[in-house]
């Protein structure tokens, strides 16, 4: 008679990441075609979108011309497309490229897609007790289109003589902050579902595209935006996943300016987000001929504050909020994916909606990112997780890379940390770097208001205005290098990150320790003070680690494996590569110091680089609990493109 063998005893022999949402749709989706809609873009690709389930189908060209049968082989781009009367567990709107020509890339572009609650709606009496009474179900299941792509389809050129120019609507969401006042991002696009979508797979959105008539929008002289804004669905949560997304900068043409315009993509989502996976987020990094940076200036170097003009906010943004008068507590996101590289990326969670200044005290349980995969290299990328990060990891390097987050569980990259920071409220469980580590600061034990550093919206203390802040906004997150006050209007003494007594961190680094800095619960200077009774700038002062006037709190724990050499002479003095004016750490003290906290331990012992999955992603991608349905879902609708080869290609 055969045995069953027992099960361990602890779970944690039987690790398995977890996604926020494990419920499943309400019922099976519809298979039955309520509209179909096809057309021809100006590059020849064939293309058709049919919708299932409850709803009707609207598809116009720029001039609000309707595609119809008669014209479907007239070439001529996407400009937006209308679905309405849709139901959450029934409906779906797919799209396929039918043929691609020899001259085409496959890709078709539209400019907007707009789901309208217009489905069905629930009695007029919620307090009458009806067994059989349907809940409102206004949203879509899938929008399922992997070849369609968000770009301007219009061609629109600036209206002469204006200033700004006026052809596309403001954008709600962002602005170039600056001493003088606020200068709009326009709105020149993209997808918006006030009731959700649970499952939203498209090609992506590239804002270099040039359509056929007219200029592309790094032309237009003025920072344009494309808002992808999804509502909360009924149940599910939403997944979103797409191809690329690529953003652009390129300088002002004002004559004898030296502003920047930013082209930037914006995925915000109101409540959980399952997954957001993309196999490319691409952005401009770099300089212009007259020397201006063209990099968004939450990534700038040095960091600006919001008394420093101007905030230049830009790149990709993927954030998880909360929708404004609902029952949602906070924003979540389960599984971020990036396959390849990552360029101007920024994701936070947040536990309001973007437009409502965050309480003054972070919650305990609240918006978290439980996981946070790059395969690929990274170049200016931000995360901020208000209540903690399960799984941070990197296929290769983390390159410019800045985390601020309550803790995180397992923080691991198969190779170089360079120019990074990590700022961390309590702890970092397991951290494990397979290549070297150079200027990079890694902190654990850091008090920092982390709702503001994700968001804070403008806003005024008694009459007087208060510019916005946080990297949604253009700020650069605050890092032990990089402090930034928590003044109110009478107190100027706080500042951010501050030591408090319950840090810790444990790890292994498989190579050298270069011109950095890890700390549990050390502040190099937590008064400000300068001479006695007079408060210093918190920007003036900060440094070095390793000063008799440091403060060592007793409960920093700081456990590590070290394999390589460790030098930080490079800042033992100033100016030095993490681009302080004096010493980061102070010269009377062994070069070899890197590492402060009250009960240090380092080992050098050989260490196993971590084994991250690198891009590009095995196949077929590892759809967790609560993204089972996906699967099925894509080989329902035959929509899955191989690599490197549009849906249908003839």
């Amino acid at each position: 008679m055969s045995m069953r063998n027992p099960a361990p005893s602890r779970r944690s022999l039987r690790p398995l990441a977890e996604s926020l949402e494990t419920r499943q749709l309400l019922s099976s989706l519809s298979t039955v075609p309520s509209a179909t809609v096809s057309g021809t873009d100006t590059k020849g690709d064939r293309w058709t979108l049919t919708l299932y389930g409850p709803g009707t189908l609207n598809v116009v060209d720029k001039n609000g011309t309707a595609f119809t049968p008669a014209n479907q082989f007239t070439p001529d781009d996407i400009n937006t497309i209308t679905v309405s009367g849709t139901i959450t567990a029934e409906s779906r709107l797919v799209g396929k490229v039918t043929y691609v020509p020899a001259s085409s890339d496959g890709r078709v572009f539209f400019q907007q897609l707009t789901i309208n609650p217009t489905g069905e709606y629930g009695q007029l009496n919620p307090a009458l007790v009806h067994p059989k009474a349907s809940t409102p179900q206004n949203g879509i299941a899938a929008v399922d289109m992997p070849d369609f792509w968000l770009g301007d389809t219009s061609g629109l050129t600036p209206m002469p003589n204006a200033t700004p120019p006026l052809n596309f609507p403001k954008s709600n969401f962002h602005s170039v902050t600056s001493t003088t006042g606020t200068t709009p991002f326009f709105l020149v696009g993209g997808i918006n579902a006030p009731e959700g979508i649970n499952v939203l797979r498209f090609g992506g959105v590239d804002t270099t595209f040039i359509p056929a008539s007219g200029m592309s929008l790094d032309q237009t002289n003025q920072n344009n935006e494309f808002v992808i804004n999804l509502g909360p669905p009924i149940a599910g949560g939403t997944s979103i996943i797409v191809n690329q997304v690529k953003t652009d900068a390129v300088p002002s043409t004002t004559s004898g300016s030296t502003a920047v315009n930013q082209q930037s993509v914006t995925f915000v989502v109101a409540g959980r987000i399952n997954l957001f996976q993309a196999n490319e987020i691409d952005g401009t990094t770099g300089t212009a001929s007259n020397g201006t940076s063209l990099v968004p200036t939450q990534f700038a170097a040095p960091p600006l504050t919001p008394t420093q003009s101007p905030l230049l906010p830009g790149g990709t943004y993927l954030v998880s909020d909360v929708l404004s008068g609902s029952a949602v507590t906070t924003g979540q996101i389960g599984d971020i994916r990036i396959g390849n590289s990552a360029t101007n990326f920024t994701a936070f969670a947040l536990e309001t909606d973007t437009f409502t200044p965050p309480p003054s005290v972070d919650p305990v349980t609240g918006p978290q990112v439980s996981n946070f995969f790059i395969g690929g290299q990274t170049h200016n990328v931000i995360l901020v997780a208000p209540s903690g990060s399960r799984n941070v990891f990197f296929g290769q390097g983390m390159d410019n890379v800045f985390i601020n987050t309550q803790f995180i569980q397992n923080l691991q990259a198969n190779r170089d940390a360079i120019g990074s920071a990590v700022t961390v409220k309590r702890n970092i469980g397991n951290m494990v770097m397979g290549g070297d580590v150079t200027n990079t600061v890694i902190q654990s034990g850091y008090d920092q208001d982390l709702s503001a550093v994700a968001n804070s919206p403008e806003t005024s203390i008694q009459n007087v205005p208060v510019p916005a802040g946080g990297v949604f906004n253009g700020e650069a997150p605050p890092t032990i290098i990089n402090r930034i006050s928590n003044a109110t209007l009478f107190n100027e003494a706080s500042f951010s990150p501050l030591a408090h007594g319950g840090g810790a961190i444990h790890g292994r680094i498989a190579g050298n320790v270069t011109n950095s800095i890890i700390s549990v619960s050390v502040d190099p200077n937590p008064s400000g003070i300068d001479n006695p009774g007079q408060f210093q700038n918190v920007t003036s002062k900060t440094f070095p680690f390793g000063a008799p006037e440091n403060i060592v709190l007793p409960r920093g724990v700081l456990s590590l494996k070290v394999e390589g050499a460790v030098n930080n002479s490079a800042i033992q003095t100033g100016p030095n590569p993490l681009g302080l004016p004096a010493a980061a750490v102070y010269p009377n003290i062994a070069p070899t110091s890197a590492f402060f906290a009250k009960t240090v331990r380092v080992e050098h012992l050989p260490v196993i680089p971590p084994n991250v999955p690198e891009a590009p992603y095995p196949s077929p991608t590892p759809y967790h609990i609560g993204q089972r349905f996906l699967k099925g879902l894509f080989k329902k609708d035959n929509s899955v493109a191989l690599p490197g080869r549009p849906t249908g290609k003839k």
